[in-house]
């Protein structure tokens, strides 16, 4: 079940880790899910495997740049390709 917006501040992420923990517990992954780039994706593009909301808000991109380059370039990535797979959904990354 899916919202209309929801507000994640993914700056606050430490590790990687930390983040893919935030994901599955805000968007529902299942408890499978395998806390990398490549199950985040499967899961935000498949509407059985998560909760997206209609509106996904990521704010504190640029803190997330400054802590973990890697892990902002690869979710900037997936929302872009996002946004072909699942155009019913809005997802907007703010610094």
């Amino acid at each position: 079940m899916s919202g209309d917006e929801l507000t994640i501040d993914v700056g606050f992420a430490s590790t990687g880790n930390s983040l893919h923990e935030m994901f599955a517990a805000v968007l529902g992954f299942p408890s499978y899910y395998g806390m990398n780039w490549d199950a985040f994706w499967d899961c935000v593009r498949d509407s059985e495997q998560s909760s997206m909301p209609k509106h996904l808000v990521l704010t504190g991109m640029s803190h997330l740049k400054e802590r973990l380059p890697e892990d902002a370039r690869k979710l900037r990535d997936i929302v872009s390709d996002l946004k072909q797979k699942r155009p019913e959904l809005k997802v907007s990354l703010r610094e």
